[in-house]
């Protein structure tokens, strides 16, 4: 939900009279554009895609790997319970099956669906199998390892993985496994780092491990160990030359961020691989000039930017022609080939930058795949917090910046107004009227009009469109759908049950839950309505009542959330977030056996995006916006949101969502439980979508009259404060804010 203050007059005004000083994107970029007026250079990296083998199909591609200057695949999948193993190899024609006879007889009885397995080369010919998965008639995933002797498959195990382990349960659990040349193999888990006799499975070497590393890879000779999530402090990898964690050293690599792939080279080059792009290191790292990273392809030109996608493999050969695997949203793999081309070109014309507070999957995606379809446009995405940040976003800075930004020649050409107030920069002249792109996708049922209608004003113009959205999922047992569907009706029936049914909440937990589905409501053009907010009060006031209200909240502490409904809880609100988001919170209803509802019919708008005047490709800027509103861009459900278009809402309630489930542990009457989250059923996922098509009104918030109605309700909530003193409070604190 969005949460501004009123923008201060005299900045958006000076960036008003600087919105004709000049344009936003510039032609020429680092990428191959002219720039300063020279011709394009030749020469860059390009992705093309390598055709798998049509006997593929069914497989679920696992691991890629490089052996003598040819990338090999490694699939499996489940066969009458039993999982099987395939090895292919690429050729001058193709890829062609290679698997060992040893390989191919292993028929492996597994439960359920998730198992890993990794081919590893341990030197001269010879090659061990690792699985994991839970085995036929067990609960707990086991690691296990095979070997070929005499053409047949013979499991080498170490004894530790077949061992429960007390404290908490389960069996040894790697982050990672590697090969050497001198024959031995680096497992890595949680606790330990072991040395492994790659014909016996003997434990050489362990010792206790102080970092958490979730891969492992080797360059044949060094153990390479590093976490392929990078939260925008970038990579340290380490590096254990010839598998002696004593003789170890740590490369920085400072410029990804994401998920990262990492691949080290017989000769030294060290390859990485994300969303950014990318990058060679090469030097010496134990030199005191260490590694120099060079980019070579940025990430909006590779399927790594795209969210629909994820890379599970990384491979180089030796002349330095990078391979990845990609695994597809919905099934199926992608081989991706960067290669160096001296003679490609491309020739940047156009430039567009984006801005928006927090980061988006949709923008990211939707960048990638318009630059694919029109090389000549890059767009650049600056934010300033990562999707997932739950600290306080320092509001002030982003104003601040966004101004500066809006009154120089670094002004972005499409702005994303989530968080911001948006109608002050609409009021101020700062955003391009939309309606023309927007209105003839409403008219012609491209898009949810019950969504996008509402930033249609009077006049007819249109500043704004949201790209996606969620809605506030009322979930609840002892209570049904209706009387938890509205503040008033919540209220009512709260009214007479002598239970707490969400637990104690402060003062302003409270506001914070209720008051943006009434923020709009109980203002009348520049003046509180009073007898809207009164009505409110009192909900709010028999609500919290029910609750109890507490006058602190231990700095460890946190209100129930849906996760306290298998427990204390019987009532509790989660904000969703497209139909893979909803898996969690129905999975919880399922396990209560209680109901749902979309809370007050509201939706909650979600990367609303406007174009700034001052772009000089306004024209370039409304087909981008175009073409992320359109099916193409929308279909893909990468947990940000419900798409605003029709198809794409249509399409994703019927898809394949079982690759999206998971298990866990909650605490369910004071012990902890297995918990599935799995696939709901089609018929639910049509409610969600009927429910997405009947939202009626839009939630919103200001954070002017949340901090008024907090500090006005205290009192009242806590019975020393009558009602008309409440409401006067209010009207105090908001009458200059709401006559500006």
């Amino acid at each position: 939900m969005v949460k501004y203050g009123k923008v201060p007059a005299a900045l958006l005004c000076a960036a008003l009279l600087a919105g004709t000083m000049a344009g936003c994107g510039k032609k020429g970029s680092d990428n191959g554009g002219k720039g300063d007026g020279m011709e394009p250079v030749k020469g860059r990296y390009v992705e093309t895609e390598e055709a798998l083998p049509e006997q593929l199909e069914g497989w679920t591609v696992k691991q890629l790997f490089m052996e003598e200057g040819k990338p090999h695949l490694v699939a499996t999948r489940t066969e009458e319970g039993k999982l099987v193993f395939q090895e292919w190899a690429q050729t001058e024609d193709g890829f062609a099956d290679v698997t060992g006879g040893w390989m191919a007889a292993l028929a492996l009885p597994v439960s359920g669906e998730w198992t890993e397995a990794k081919l590893l080369l341990p030197g001269e010919g010879k090659r061990c199998l690792y699985t994991v998965y839970v085995e036929e008639g067990e609960e707990d995933f086991k690691a296990h390892l095979w070997t070929e002797e005499n053409g047949e498959a013979k499991e080498i195990t170490p004894e530790k993985w077949k061992t429960l382990h007390e404290e908490w349960g389960g069996y040894e659990m790697l982050t990672g496994i590697a090969a050497l040349d001198n024959g031995t193999l680096a497992a890595i888990s949680y606790t330990s780092a072991d040395i492994l006799d790659a014909q016996t499975g003997t434990v050489l070497e362990s010792g206790d491990i102080t970092s958490q590393y979730d891969n492992v890879v080797s360059d044949g000779e060094n153990v390479w160990l590093y976490s392929t999530y990078s939260a925008g402090a970038g990579l340290t990898i380490e590096r254990w030359k010839a598998g002696k964690r004593g003789d170890s050293l740590s490369v920085a690599f400072s410029q990804g961020d994401g998920q990262m792939q990492f691949c080290p080279m017989k000769d030294g080059t060290l390859i990485l691989a994300g969303e950014e792009g990318i990058f060679r290191g090469t030097g010496n790292a134990e030199s005191k000039e260490g590694i120099s990273w060079e980019k070579l392809l940025a990430g909006v030109e590779t399927d790594f930017s795209l969210s629909d996608r994820w890379c599970t493999g990384l491979a180089v050969r030796e002349d330095g022609t990078i391979y990845a695997l990609f695994q597809k949203s919905g099934g199926g793999s992608l081989l991706k080939k960067y290669e160096y081309d001296p003679d490609a070109v491309i020739e940047i014309t156009d430039e567009l930058k984006i801005y928006t507070v927090y980061e988006s999957n949709l923008l990211n995606q939707a960048a990638a795949m318009y630059h694919r379809e029109h090389p000549e446009v890059m767009i650049t995405i600056e934010y300033e917090y990562p999707r997932y940040y739950y600290d306080e976003t320092d509001y002030n800075a982003v104003y601040q910046k966004l101004n500066t930004m809006l009154m120089g020649e670094e002004a972005p050409d499409i702005l994303v107004m989530d968080h911001l107030d948006m109608d002050s920069y609409a009021e101020k002249g700062l955003l391009e009227d939309i309606n023309d792109v927007v209105g003839p996708m409403e008219e012609n049922g491209e898009l949810l009009s019950n969504i996008t209608s509402s930033y249609l004003r009077e006049d007819g113009h249109r500043y704004v469109v949201p790209l996606e959205f969620a809605f506030n999922m009322a979930l609840g047992r002892d209570i049904t759908a209706a009387d938890m569907a509205s503040v008033e009706g919540l209220a009512a029936f709260l009214s007479g049950q002598n239970v707490s049914y969400m637990g104690p909440l402060t003062v302003s937990e409270l506001v914070d839950r209720f008051y943006p589905y009434f923020c709009n409501e109980i203002v009348d053009g520049k003046e509180l309505d009073r007898e809207a907010l009164g009505r409110y009060l009192e909900a709010l006031k028999t609500i919290g009542d029910n609750c109890g209200i507490l006058d602190t909240r231990e700095k460890d502490e946190r209100a129930y959330n849906m996760w306290e409904l298998a427990s204390e809880a019987k009532l509790a609100f989660e904000e969703v977030e497209g139909f893979n988001n909803a898996m969690f919170p129905l999975a919880i209803m399922d396990y209560i056996q209680g109901e749902f509802a979309a809370f007050e019919n509201c939706f909650i708008p979600m990367v609303q995006t406007g174009i700034c005047t001052k772009s000089a490709y306004k024209d370039r800027a409304k087909d981008f916006l175009k073409y992320v509103l359109s099916e193409t861009v929308q279909q893909t459900d990468a947990y940000g949101g419900f798409p605003v278009n029709a198809a794409a809402l249509e399409r994703n309630a019927h898809m394949d969502r079982s690759e999206a489930e998971a298990e866990t542990q909650i605490v369910a009457d004071g012990a902890e439980v297995e918990f599935r989250i799995s696939a709901y059923s089609q018929e639910t996922a049509d409610q969600l979508a009927a429910v997405c098509a009947g939202l009626e009104r839009r939630a919103d918030e200001d954070e002017k009259i949340r901090e008024v109605l907090t500090e006005a309700m205290e009192g009242y909530l806590k019975g020393g404060q009558t009602l008309e003193d409440t409401l006067q409070k209010a009207e105090d604190g908001l009458k200059m804010y709401l006559a500006e």
